[in-house]
């Protein structure tokens, strides 16, 4: 077995604006990234100023290039006389190979297994990367370091929440293939093959010791559960699975078959694997007729329900509350039906998201998923407005008034249209967006009604449009949004491409890129685009607007934020735009 420790040509990381820099309505605090690390993204900042990050793309990681397809290497212009003993790969090879390697995307389950995401953890002065599931932190990614995690959400106790899946292991498996006709018995056949326990669980971290959360139903693959939130009263809220879908049932019948068949080339296990996999890639085909981009359902072999655990302050479960989908399924309908919890306020009143049927008389080619409240044990819908076709709720905030995004037809493209939600007298309203047509995605409301979020800002007609992170302030509605990167002055070294939270002091945490330098393999400077997080801290001045002549400065960006790396995923299903979460 050839055993290659990735020689990489170090990466000098070019000039940043110091902590406290001169700006209009902010000043920018820098949080500096890992040097393991490629990029680093908001999650959620609290008021003592610890934020809660996401880490992806280790810079070191282990290749064992046994596991890797020569079709892959080829795909990705890596010669075919590679040879891991004696050669390096560039960095811009590297790179694209760790993308290709990770587990949303590395469908084969014969391939090298690595981590790709890492939960990150600052508390006020450095960047942290706990090892969780894996043997070694600080973004080391091997085989032996396979298991993904993240955090997804963080309270003023500075308990931090979020997803963890297994680390993989391998193991072989021997088979006796049939022989063809008039030929003899061929050779039994060893190949190897991955595992883990469990796809994900919910992960529970107080900055010393983490403990996983068990999800309601875990038979098959170890089940799935994850948080995406925690209040100031321990009660955390997130996702478990509950039961195997019809459909998914179907096809592990069928893999279960290949125990009992000794010619089978695939173990049971795998095959289930695979099934699971295809599942999670899956696409609301019949809202295909809309241009723009699939919506990604982030299925599963799995319903979930958005479940409610009330904690104790040591991570200990005292109880839990299962909410169902916002209506029944449909007889024939086999597919998942499953609700999630993404956010909870103080007064344990969550929102998320739940499948439902569209229109008055429920059909299945009519499933969509639309934003959901869930209180006192019922799931009630945030709007039945037909107009809309898509959408989830994001945040809600002590005043229970919630946040978040539909869907619906703008001259023939889907566009995302941000929206606020009274739970207490169900009133829904659309608010305001950089111009007709933008899509616009609130992450984050605080208690003084600021929310802040995403936004496309170039009017073009194309499907991909460049974004920034914003804040709106609903107390001053004829102010709108304000671009961020108008409220930190034009001159910046960063482009900001979403604000991810937003605490009650209106500090926000924020998603930007910038440049950063490395010698090629020619020893050619290089430049390449980063995302990092900052924080912005209020300050008084005047806000610039950098697109008026004379103050305009070319600051890339937009297209490939945390958006663009995560694809579909944002508005699809699962994930929503606040929460980077991956499975």
């Amino acid at each position: 077995m050839k055993q290659f420790k990735t020689r990489l040509l170090a990466a000098s990381v070019a000039a940043l604006v110091s902590t406290g820099a001169a700006a209009q309505s902010y000043s920018l605090q820098v949080i500096e990234s890992p040097e393991s690390v490629r990029n680093v993204y908001g999650v959620a900042l609290n008021d003592q100023g610890i934020a809660a990050l996401q880490a992806r793309i280790p810079r070191n990681a282990e290749l064992d290039f046994e596991f890797i397809s020569l079709a892959l290497l080829q795909e990705l212009g890596i010669p075919a006389d590679f040879d891991p003993e004696t050669d390096t790969l560039s960095y811009a090879q590297y790179v694209a190979l760790v993308q290709r390697l990770e587990d949303r995307f590395n469908e084969s389950p014969s391939s090298l297994r690595i981590a790709v995401n890492f939960a990150a953890d600052y508390d006020g002065q450095t960047v942290a990367l706990p090892a969780f599931l894996n043997s070694e932190g600080n973004g080391a990614s091997s085989q032996l370091n396979s298991a993904d995690h993240q955090f997804l959400g963080l309270n003023q106790n500075n308990i931090r929440v979020g997803i963890a899946s297994a680390p993989y292991e391998r193991f072989e498996y021997t088979y006796q293939p049939e022989p063809a006709e008039g030929q003899d018995m061929p050779d039994p056949v060893t190949t190897s093959y991955v595992k883990r326990d469990f796809t994900s669980r919910a992960m529970w971290y107080d900055g010393t010791t983490y403990k996983l959360l068990e999800p309601s139903e875990q038979t098959i693959l170890g089940g799935e559960s994850g948080l995406f939130d925690i209040n100031e009263n321990n009660v955390a809220v997130g996702f478990s699975s509950v039961s195997i879908t019809p459909r998914a049932q179907t096809r592990i019948d069928t893999c279960l078959e290949l125990d009992s068949d000794p010619s089978s080339s695939i173990p049971s296990y795998t095959c289930v694997w695979s099934a699971w996999h295809a599942f999670q890639r899956g696409t609301a085909t019949n809202l295909s007729s809309f241009r723009g981009t699939e919506l990604r359902t982030n299925g599963s072999i799995y319903n979930m329900h958005a479940t409610l655990w009330q904690l104790d302050a040591q991570g200990e479960v005292i109880s839990q509350t299962e909410y169902a989908p916002l209506v029944e399924q449909l007889a024939d309908d086999e597919n998942e039906w499953s609700t999630y919890a993404y956010a909870v306020n103080n007064n344990d009143v969550a929102v998320g998201q739940s499948w439902t049927y569209f229109g008055e008389e429920p059909q299945v080619g009519g499933r969509i998923k639309m934003p959901a409240i869930f209180i006192n044990g019922e799931t009630r819908p945030v709007t039945t407005d037909e107009t809309y076709v898509w959408g989830t709720a994001t945040d809600i905030n002590d005043d229970d008034i919630a946040v978040g995004f539909v869907l619906r037809n703008f001259e023939g493209t889907r566009r995302a249209y941000p929206f606020k939600f009274d739970v207490n007298s169900d009133a829904f309203e659309v608010l305001p967006t950089f111009f007709t047509g933008s899509s616009t995605y609130p992450n984050a409301i605080n208690n003084q009604g600021f929310v802040v979020g995403s936004a496309e800002i170039d009017s073009t007609a194309n499907t991909t449009r460049r974004r920034v992170g914003f804040v709106y302030d609903m107390n001053n509605p004829d102010q709108g949004l304000i671009d961020l990167n108008d409220a930190v002055g034009c001159s910046a070294d960063y482009f900001i491409v979403s604000a991810d939270g937003i605490n009650e002091q209106n500090q926000i945490l924020v998603t930007a890129t910038t440049d950063r330098n490395y010698t090629d393999s020619q020893g050619e400077t290089q430049s390449e685009q980063v995302s990092l997080s900052l924080i912005l801290n209020p300050e008084s001045g005047e806000i610039t607007n950098c697109t008026d002549e004379g103050t305009q400065v070319q600051r890339q960006g937009g297209a490939m934020s945390p958006f663009g790396l995560f694809a579909m995923l944002l508005i699809g299903g699962l994930i929503t735009v606040r929460r980077k979460f991956m499975r």
